[in-house]
């Protein structure tokens, strides 16, 4: 079994079946919330700061006043890493969450009357055996029939936890074994239900605009890398012609970085899998995170 680990709720650290939320909270009535997750590679947080940056930003497009600034959440997540650490493995990746809610629903059941905000703080182990499979092997994603929520709608870069957009999408990939890939609602490409979307169209690194998609961190690191390995690259609308067109897919999130794509609904790369340019980023991301895309986890 593996060990406990600690958790933050509501101003206690506890152990992570001491955890307890009431029903009555707007997270879990409405999905009324914002969330992050920061990958802690090796032992180590990843760009937690970035993370922190959206987490707030995302808090003032809901109009959730927390009551904690970011210096004292990132203090409080350090004390609690810390305090993990001692049963965190050498070689292991953990997801961790910061979720927030509303808090607490009154009778009335309106958004204005909710509170005080619920912050809960939490590690979870990544299952690396299947990631390793998918950095090595490639991943198969499907065009699926739900349609990605505009911004006039919902606001996509915002990180809240109303996710049945994207969860509709996961379950209809999942009937036909494979991931998700959502268009628009003009037939755009967008983003898979948990990852951002990339192609290599003629040498050059394409993904959908930020206004139409979640702006992903790692996303913007892979702009980081591309610029240091003098690889070009255009955020811009493209549709499932140039997809069909591009010598390489690949999508990015953050406690996998970047995993090559091997087919989208049929259609293949025209490049072997992975490709030379996600091949490239790949190792640039070991060599930031300690993740190796051909090893697995190892040392930084």
């Amino acid at each position: 079994m593996p060990q406990e680990l600690y958790c933050y709720l509501n101003g206690k650290v506890v152990k992570e079946g001491e955890a307890v939320l009431s029903p009555f909270d707007r997270g879990f009535l409405w999905g009324d919330g914002v969330y992050e997750i920061t990958p802690c590679f090796n032992r180590r947080l990843y760009r937690l700061k970035d993370h922190l940056d959206r987490l707030y930003r995302s808090l003032r497009y809901v109009r959730i006043s927390l009551g904690v600034g970011q210096e004292e959440m990132e203090k409080l997540t350090l004390d609690l890493h810390a305090k993990n650490l001692p049963a965190l493995g050498e070689k292991s990746v953990y997801r961790v969450g910061h979720w927030i809610t509303r808090g607490m629903d009154t009778p009335g059941m309106t958004a204005r009357a909710a509170g005080p905000p619920t912050l809960f703080i939490f590690w979870r182990p990544v299952a690396m055996e299947a990631v390793e499979r998918s950095l090595t092997e490639g991943v198969t994603l499907a065009i699926v029939p739900t349609r990605r929520v505009p911004p006039a709608c919902l606001e996509t870069r915002a990180k809240v936890t109303s996710k049945m957009n994207q969860i509709l999408a996961e379950i209809e990939a999942d009937a036909v074994g494979s991931l998700s890939l959502m268009l628009d609602i003009h037939g755009n490409v967008a983003e898979n239900s948990a990852a951002n979307f990339f192609i290599v169209k003629g040498g050059v690194l394409w993904t959908p605009p930020a206004q139409n998609v979640l702006e992903g961190i790692t996303r913007s690191v892979v702009f980081e890398l591309s610029s240091q390995l003098k690889i070009s690259f255009e955020e811009r609308h493209f549709s499932l012609y140039d997809l069909a067109q591009s010598e390489e897919f690949f999508i990015t999130s953050s406690t996998t970085c970047v995993t090559p794509v091997r087919e989208v609904s049929g259609i293949r790369p025209l490049s072997p899998v992975p490709g030379p340019v996600t091949k490239r980023l790949m190792r640039a991301f070991a060599e930031e995170t300690g993740l190796d895309p051909f090893g697995g986890a190892s040392p930084a």
